[in-house]
């Protein structure tokens, strides 16, 4: 745990690509080959992290859902709210500032997110979806309705971070509008 911890703290001070591995090893008070020996290489230690703050995530900010039979709608605008609210929190927003610095340079960082986080919210937002009381929608519609949604909830949080927006009703009003927009699509299709 200490090399996971000293090694976030030192991505999210100096940048992932600024970080040595001796750096860590040093702040985490560890050998090289204690180090070298659990994390072959940095993209590996950075997995470790995303994984170990996703577990921790789902215990501290657990996702909510819509009651199963609800509305898509309901199911949308509930789930919007709750990615809102879980991107406010301070770890999860200076994660999301790391990707967006780092992820051109390291794109194997936004792989890794995509297939750990990312997916984890992902595959919570279909299941809610299917239990909805009007979802007819495919297997692939869903999965492409999630990922809109998770895109709709960054360009949100963007959006009011570049407007000076904040507060919950900020939030409450984005849901609506995406949820409204999204079951009406849903609905066409």
């Amino acid at each position: 745990m200490a090399i996971l911890d000293a090694a976030l703290q030192l991505f999210l001070t100096n940048g992932y690509g600024a970080t040595s591995m001796k750096r860590i090893g040093e702040e985490a008070g560890v050998a090289p080959n204690t180090l070298y020996a659990r994390f072959p290489e940095k993209a590996t230690l950075f997995r470790a992290i995303v994984e170990w703050k996703t577990a921790v995530w789902k215990v501290t900010n657990p996702p909510r859902y819509a009651k199963p039979g609800s509305p898509i709608s309901e199911v949308i605008e509930v789930a919007m709210n709750a990615m809102f609210e879980a991107m406010d929190r301070e770890d999860v927003s200076a994660m999301g500032r790391l990707l967006a610095q780092e992820t051109e340079r390291f794109p194997e960082l936004a792989q890794i997110y995509s297939e750990t986080a990312a997916r984890v919210g992902q595959e919570g937002l279909i299941e809610s979806m299917r239990a909805s009381s009007d979802c007819g929608l495919s297997e692939k519609e869903l999965s492409d309705l999630a990922n809109t949604m998770m895109e709709c909830a960054s360009g949100h949080m963007n959006r009011r971070m570049f407007n000076g927006n904040s507060g919950q009703e900020s939030h409450r009003r984005a849901a609506k509008r995406i949820a409204k927009l999204l079951s009406y699509g849903a609905a066409q299709r």
